[in-house]
């Protein structure tokens, strides 16, 4: 019997100390540490170093992989995979808003998962930014995006539903983003809630119903998370799974470094600003 796992983690509320930094930092690969230095604000340095150490995790525990044996390289369309390792593991990560997320599974299925926070910061009249981004959905979804049944706060959130829902199907596609989104078409028939996943979205292409089975679920009244599955071309099953909310300390057990620690790109962590606003 597969199993479904679901993680979720907030990294806005992780102010680790330079020496659980440094620890942290140590137990990814060297090239994950130097692509992370790339980054300008400390905030994306924490959500990404989240979703490497959620694939470890994963790896480590459902692949039953010693951490230091566990090597990812990335594929033509630069997604994480295993190297050298035949597994029945899928996986996917995101990071948006305050949350890193992981939906794993022990068999081969094409996977994809997108976090969203309902939230506009476009700085544009709402309308005026629902016409710049009116390339990127069908006709259909802006009818439930703009429905006119639904105040301004509640048509945001149905636009960040349809935007994780797409993320997660291209990135289950391995092709990230397209140029035309209007292609692919999702159709919503049930809200979403806490504590619960809601499986009936439909997506169509060219008005065909297709075999994909998308798992929705919020996890709390300001992010929606949307999964994107399919085995063998067909609707998978789903266990239902609602995402396991994870602390520092599950996070971190079984890791183990892999260089030594370093003190320099601690210190050069710390010295950049938390985010744009600061």
């Amino acid at each position: 019997m597969f199993q479904s796992i679901r993680w979720a983690f907030n990294w806005k509320e992780w102010n680790p100390s330079e020496k659980d930094f440094t620890y942290a930092i140590s137990c990814i690969q060297l090239e994950e540490k130097e692509r992370l230095g790339k980054f300008v604000f400390r905030k994306d340095v924490r959500a990404s170093l989240v979703g490497r150490l959620m694939m470890r995790k994963f790896v480590n525990e459902y692949g039953h992989i010693p951490y230091s044996n566990i090597i990812f390289v990335r594929d033509a369309n630069n997604k994480p995979i295993l190297k050298n390792i035949s597994s029945s593991l899928s996986f996917n990560i995101s990071h948006q808003g305050n949350y890193t997320v992981l939906a794993g599974e022990t068999r081969n299925v094409k996977l994809g998962i997108d976090v969203m926070k309902f939230e506009y910061t476009g700085g544009k009249q709402l309308s005026e930014f629902f016409r710049i981004m009116n390339r990127n959905f069908s006709s259909s979804e802006w009818k439930e995006i703009k429905n006119l049944s639904l105040d301004e706060s509640e048509q945001i959130d149905m636009f960040c539903r349809h935007w994780a829902l797409k993320e997660s199907y291209v990135k289950a596609l391995g092709i990230g983003i397209v140029s035309d989104l209007r292609t692919f078409s999702f159709e919503t028939n049930s809200g979403l809630f806490e504590n619960s996943v809601t499986l009936d979205t439909v997506l169509y292409i060219n008005g065909i119903k297709q075999d994909w089975l998308f798992e929705e679920t919020l996890l709390n009244s300001h992010h929606c998370v949307a999964i994107a599955l399919q085995e063998n071309g067909k609707v998978p099953k789903s266990q239902k799974k609602t995402f396991d909310i994870i602390s520092n300390d599950k996070l971190l057990v079984s890791t183990v470094p892999l260089f030594p620690q370093d003190f320099e790109y601690t210190q050069k962590y710390f010295e950049k600003k938390e985010n744009s606003k600061l």
